[in-house]
């Protein structure tokens, strides 16, 4: 794919803060000249604020939000005594508690960074000064140009090149796991001019390294060095960089190149893309909806208001009405703007915060979601972005990595074909005894020369044993299978490779190694034999092989072990080639000045100049065979990609490997089932793509079907198909249960997810394992990433980060749908009992003369959203379960309810908006009912509106309580705290306020009263009993004649032992299975 084409987020972008240094000066050694360009301290900082910053920056992120400000606005007016009919406390008090929570958070979170920074600022090091002296020095005091002295299993304080090194052979092994996730150990070397130096010369040496601009790629970087009258080239195995970890070496001194922001560490340290999920876009949308209404009932106030002030206001003399009719109209606008305000609750999207960072932590906490129940912490599940915890429930597509995704990554070498004959047996030594009898012994020789030069893997010893430790998994299984055959790997150094061959060593000279990369698919190292002459060996994909193979390859070897390759692939089985070719003296060392000019050229030509002299050497091979390895499928893929097209969700495996062994783990995994119809989109060239596609598209588009649809389509084919056919693709795969992309680069993957995402609009999941699955991780909705064997480059960039590709279905089906659950509940409630309390005031408007007088104490306006009404919905949102896991996760079905997102839409708001309109209409005319004949007190004295007031605001926070009761299905001792404990805040503080006449003078003794008046406990049961009766009797209708499988199942569960209800789902689904002709699960 071209650069053009990709998704923005997949063009890495390099951060301003280096590209004034893309010019960069010469890094001196020893006594090279210095110069005085002024380069970034090695500081880190990682803060978000300082001690000065942190108010004014925190309210300025704040206030971003619009309903902070909206509400900032309300307690300005609320200082306004002419307009505001409220004291500034009942706005103040509440914004200052949701400022406060959030401040606390993010100055919490900022110490923490802080204390990590200053952690790693003040490790020190030991650096050598000019005049010979050892000197610690803090991490943050390091500059370019000095020379360090790193220990084992330090820390890399800085991007260093090495020099020297404990090792004889100016080797060191790095751990990069802070920088790409990879856990095994990399080789990293010291250029030759420069290693085998001690301390006294390299700091008497004359020399500089003239380095390539900072880049965030940690896997490319070019410079020269001269040192000594010498020019060396510098590559990527030359630079250390900041956060690695130096292992099994004693120590390495180096210079140090960039520091601080311009350290490649930093460089890469982005920001993940925003994802926001698609409850919380909604939600922004009826926010904005309720403030419609809001103004509207305003600006009915207002005019009601204006007609008032015409045409009564002048015979009311008791009004004291001085202003002109106008004026007292925009007045009352303000005043009712402010009034109203608390139809928004504020303290809503703080609430739905905290509620998603706890249902987040409960996934953690989840034993069933860990490989080891009993040690959770660390073999559990990790949550890296909340917000999405509620998008769970609306996957519609998801898009999976085969290799350590689906299969274990644990590779073993089984099958080999070496000059056309096949081995079965040659992970158990197959080969050797081959050796032993003679057989075909040129071939075998050369071949497991190729498996044990051709390779980056490092050897280690442990109990007298050698173990391999590599970035790949295929290279551990190759070099364990040469070692089982008599080749056993037992040493490297920076020049040469020592293989243990049946009781003698033999050296190979490594000359050159040309690397391994997912656009080469091969790699190639250069050596000299332990005979003296020169040999390159390759290995890689066939598609990439093939065309390097000398025209002289016999016709029929090829043919065979193109046989053999397509045997062993639908077996499931991972295939490689090997080639090598003898080159003659004068070939080496013309090619090896080609790759000398390539590699110490500083312009742009390089990257060019690198790829000519590979494909150089890289052509006219030999062919000597393939091997096969195998990658077990992981523990309950089946039984997952079952359930999880049961739930209605269309799965896509995306991988690398060919046609037939994808489509072989497609069966195995049940992706394809024996009784779906099947579209091969194997092409290539863009018209036959083209004619497969708008055929596929006729027969299938819109057409009934009896039997699901899947596509298995090849690298090549979907290159075309994204590229000139894009439509009839995306049409097609749109409605097909199943997907198989094979032989896919990583930039389509990416490219596949961007494109359905776009053209469905439906939610969209990646998961993968490795660092070529991080584009289309990053790409979805919701990115999931495994902790696998090759590292945790997916898991980091990912939003939930899991072990193992079976808890994916408890992920979606059982933490997913219950945050879905509760968040839509928490919201639509949210809006819903602010609505009722507050409206009550446009009702009254009505009766007040438009004065803006509010019938509440301002003390119940204060405390609504803090204490009378917050804790129900916030245990809700926690605790809410309709159905135990264990039935959703033996009948996933039920995923199908949330998965429309049915929960939570414009018109379900509409009927809690409405329902809150009616319940504020008749809070306040039943308490203006009961006081139509106004009683008196004993004193002779009336209270009027203030009663009225009390008891209103009794009534509707009893009410609103005792809605979220009727719809909660899961009660425990914390519901029930948060149900009655609610209503027993609102009666301690009522009661409080009535005891205290000097603080609440017009309070004094209404609680009694309003409890000892029989009017008021008529109108509170009358209230209860006509808001709550047809909610529950509209649920009874429901659940009676219309009622979803949920509710079923629930019924099941609560008159049944719930092992029973299991055993009765798996007879149903086994049955369902049979007629379908599919084996059960």
């Amino acid at each position: 794919l071209s650069m053009p084409h990709l998704p923005r987020r997949l063009r890495l972008r390099k951060k301003k803060g280096a590209d004034k240094y893309q010019n960069y000066p010469n890094v001196p050694i020893g006594e090279g000249s210095r110069e005085t360009r002024v380069l970034p301290s090695n500081l880190i900082t990682t803060t978000k604020y300082s001690f000065w910053t942190f108010i004014p920056k925190n309210l300025f992120e704040q206030f971003r939000r619009m309903t902070n400000c909206y509400f900032l606005i309300i307690v300005i007016i609320t200082f306004i005594p002419s307009i505001s009919p409220l004291t500034p406390w009942t706005s103040v008090l509440p914004l200052a508690f949701v400022l406060g929570i959030t401040a606390l958070k993010e100055a919490y979170e900022d110490i923490q960074r802080w204390k990590a920074d200053n952690t790693v600022n003040n490790k020190k090091y030991h650096v050598l000064k000019r005049d010979g002296n050892v000197v610690k020095t803090r991490s943050k005091q390091l500059k370019v140009g000095d020379l360090v002295r790193i220990k084992c299993d330090q820390y890399l304080p800085a991007d260093i090149v090495p020099l020297t090194t404990s090792l004889d052979d100016g080797i060191c092994y790095i751990e990069t796991a802070q920088l790409d996730g990879e856990t095994y150990l990399k080789i990293f070397k010291a250029p030759p001019c420069a290693n085998g130096l001690s301390e006294d010369q390299l700091l008497s040496a004359k020399g500089h390294i003239e380095p390539s601009g900072p880049s965030h790629d940690l896997y490319k970087w070019t410079a020269k060095m001269e040192l000594n009258g010498e020019t060396v080239p510098l590559g990527a195995s030359n630079l250390l960089l900041r956060g690695a970890k130096l292992r099994n070496t004693e120590w390495v001194i180096g210079v140090v190149v960039y520091t601080g922001k311009i350290t490649k560490l930093s460089l890469n340290q982005q920001l993940p893309p925003s994802k926001f999920s698609t409850v919380e876009r909604r939600l922004n949308k009826c926010v904005i909806a309720i403030f419609s209404f809001k103004i509207f009932c305003v600006i009915v106030i207002t005019i009601g208001s204006a007609f008032f002030n015409i045409n009564d206001s002048p015979n009311a003399f008791y009004l004291d009405f001085s202003g002109s009719p106008a004026f007292q109209a925009v007045k009352d606008f303000f005043a009712y703007f402010a009034l109203l305000s608390f139809m928004i609750p504020m303290s809503l999207m703080v609430t739905l915060e905290v509620v998603k960072v706890v249902q987040g932590k409960y996934m953690e906490w989840d034993r069933f979601m860990a490989v080891d129940p009993n040690n959770v912490e660390d073999t559990g599940m990790k949550t890296k972005t909340t917000n999405l915890n509620d998008e769970l429930a609306l996957v519609k597509y998801i898009f999976s990595d085969k290799t350590g995704t689906l299969t274990e990554n644990c590779m073993e070498f089984i099958k080999v074909s070496i000059n056309g004959t096949m081995y079965d047996n040659a992970g158990s030594g197959e080969l050797l005894e081959a050796l032993e009898r003679g057989e075909n012994e040129e071939s075998i020789d050369e071949f497991l020369n190729n498996l044990t030069v051709c390779q980056s893997v490092v050897p280690e010893e442990k109990d007298g044993e050698i173990v391999y430790k590599a970035q790949s998994p295929d290279e551990e299984a190759l070099c364990d299978g040469a070692k089982n055959n008599g080749y056993t790997f037992t040493a490297r150094t920076q020049t040469d490779i020592t293989v243990h061959v049946r009781g003698e060593d033999r050296v190979f000279d490594v000359l050159h190694e040309i690397e391994f990369s997912s656009k080469r698919a091969r790699m190639s190292v250069i050596a000299r034999h332990p005979d003296g002459s020169y040999r390159i060996y390759s290995k890689g994909a066939d598609s990439k092989m093939l065309p390097l193979l000398s025209e002289h390859t016999d016709p029929d070897v090829r043919q065979k072990t193109l046989d053999d390759i397509e045997a062993f692939s639908r077996e499931g089985l991972r295939t490689l080639i090997l080639g090598y070719k003898v080159l003659s003296e004068g070939e080496y060392n013309e090619w090896a000045e080609m790759m000398h000019d390539a590699q110490t050229d500083m312009t742009d030509k390089r990257d060019d100049k690198l790829t000519r002299a590979a494909e150089a050497i890289e052509r006219d091979l030999e062919l000597l065979g393939c091997t096969a390895i195998e990658d077990k499928l992981q523990k309950e893929v089946p039984e997952t990609i079952h359930n999880l097209l049961r739930a209605n969700i269309k799965v896509w495996m995306i991988t690398g490997d060919k046609q037939e062994t994808a489509e072989n783990i497609g069966y195995s995994c049940r992706l394809l089932k024996q009784n779906m119809e099947l579209v091969r989109v194997i092409a290539t060239n863009t018209e036959v793509c083209g004619d497969i596609l708008r055929s596929a598209c006729e027969v299938h588009v819109g057409k009934a079907r009896e039997n699901p649809l899947a596509v298995i389509i090849d690298g090549a084919a979907l290159e075309f198909a994204l590229n000139e056919h894009k439509e009839q693709f995306l049409e097609l795969t749109s409605i097909c249960h199943s997907v198989v992309c094979c032989r896919v680069s990583p930039l389509q993957k990416a490219m596949i997810v961007k494109l359905m995402k776009e053209y469905t609009h439906e939610v969209c999941l990646s998961i993968g394992d490795g660092a070529n699955d991080v584009g289309m991780i990053q790409e979805a909705h919701i990115g999931v990433g495994i902790f696998g064997k090759e590292g945790t480059q997916a898991a980091r960039s990912s939003d939930y980060a899991i072990q193992e590709f079976r808890h994916l279905r408890r992920l979606l089906t059982v933490h997913g749908r219950y945050s879905y659950i509760r968040n839509s509940g928490l919201i639509q409630y949210s809006i819903y009992k602010n609505a009722a309390a507050f409206l009550v005031q446009f009702w009254f408007a009505f009766y007040c003369g438009y004065s803006a007088t509010t019938i509440y104490d301002d003390w119940v306006v204060t405390f609504f959203n803090i204490f009378f009404t917050s804790i129900p919905p916030f245990f809700y949102a926690i605790f809410e379960k309709d159905i135990s896991d264990d039935i959703i996760e033996e009948y996933p079905e039920t995923y199908k309810y949330v998965q429309a997102g049915q929960l939570f839409t414009y018109s379900s708001l509409f009927y809690w908006v409405m329902s809150a309109v009616w319940h504020a209409l008749v809070f306040f005319f039943a308490g203006a009912l009961i006081l139509s004949n106004e009683p008196f007190v004993s004193s002779g004295h009336t209270y009027g509106v203030r009663m009225m007031g009390n008891m209103v605001s009794t009534v509707a926070i009893v009410t609103v309580v005792l809605k979220m009761a009727t719809f909660i299905n899961l009660w425990n001792i914390l519901i029930h705290v948060g149900i009655w404990g609610s209503i027993g805040c609102y009666v301690l503080i009522f009661c409080v306020e009535s005891l205290f006449p000097t603080l609440f003078p017009l309070q004094y003794l209404m609680f009694f009263f309003i409890i000892s008046n029989p009017n008021f406990w008529a109108m509170f049961l009358l209230v209860i009993i006509v808001c709550l009766t047809p909610d529950i009797f509209a649920q009874y209708i429901k659940r009676q004649f219309y009622p979803d499988d949920w509710q079923i199942l629930q019924e099941a569960e609560h008159f049944k032992n719930i092992e029973r209800v299991k055993e009765d789902l798996r007879a149903v689904e086994k049955a369902r299975s049979k007629r379908e002709g599919e084996a059960p699960a």
